[in-house]
């Protein structure tokens, strides 16, 4: 009898744990090749979005490159900078309101708190002044489920609960309009789901080499 109450108890406590659903995703190429680094989100269309987390993420310059290329984040994160290159960055974005421009010497780091976005996805253009081959994104979500493809085109979301989901696939390269593709989903239980892209993506732009570097010495 004891035993019972305490079980029955428990369920009180927790009840939603039984609730949570895997949403497995898989993202192939035309080829049927594996998509890597495709950014999968989604956003509860039947239940509110779940308390977010405040974090600072950090993006380095490192390799004359962004690292990541595609940071992820919500919308009340803060975004640390981190120069970890032997010499200055300029670091700018032009993209609506999220508008900055700042040098970072080596070593140096600049938090840039309360990126703002104006709807349910954000996306900001990275770029430095000084190596203008330099590019990287940042993507700006309300929902805590997000994740990113690996190099089989796989990943998982863990969703709190089952509902109607929109399900949205993003890369700054994907050849579509907003970069993005878009589907309503119905999740009962632990699902898979396999995305075919009918388009190949744009080329990322290419690093420069040992010799184009040369003349930025002095920086």
């Amino acid at each position: 009898m004891y035993i019972r109450t305490l079980l029955s108890g428990l369920a009180i406590l927790f009840p939603a744990i039984g609730n949570a659903t895997t949403l497995d995703v898989t993202v192939k190429n035309p080829d049927l090749s594996g998509a890597e680094a495709i950014v999968i989100y989604a956003e509860p269309l039947n239940h509110s979005v779940p308390d977010l987390q405040t974090r600072k993420i950090e993006i380095s310059q490192k390799d004359r490159a962004f690292a990541p290329y595609i940071t992820v984040i919500q919308r009340q994160d803060t975004v640390e900078f981190s120069n970890r290159d032997d010499f200055t960055h300029h670091i700018y974005s032009i993209s609506g309101e999220n508008r900055f421009s700042f040098k970072l010497k080596s070593g140096e780091s600049k938090a840039l708190p309360g990126l703002k976005s104006s709807s349910e996805a954000e996306t900001i253009a990275m770029g430095c002044n000084i190596h203008d081959w330099m590019s990287g994104f940042i993507l700006i979500l309300d929902t805590p489920y997000f994740t990113k493809t690996d190099e089989k085109g796989q990943t998982s979301l863990k969703l709190k609960q089952p509902g109607k989901y929109r399900l949205t696939l993003w890369h700054p390269q994907l050849k579509t309009t907003g970069n993005r593709l878009t589907k309503t989903i119905d999740v009962t239980q632990d699902q898979k789901i396999t995305w075919l892209l009918t388009d190949r993506f744009k080329a990322i732009p290419p690093e420069a080499d040992e010799e184009d570097f040369e003349f930025l010495d002095k920086y």
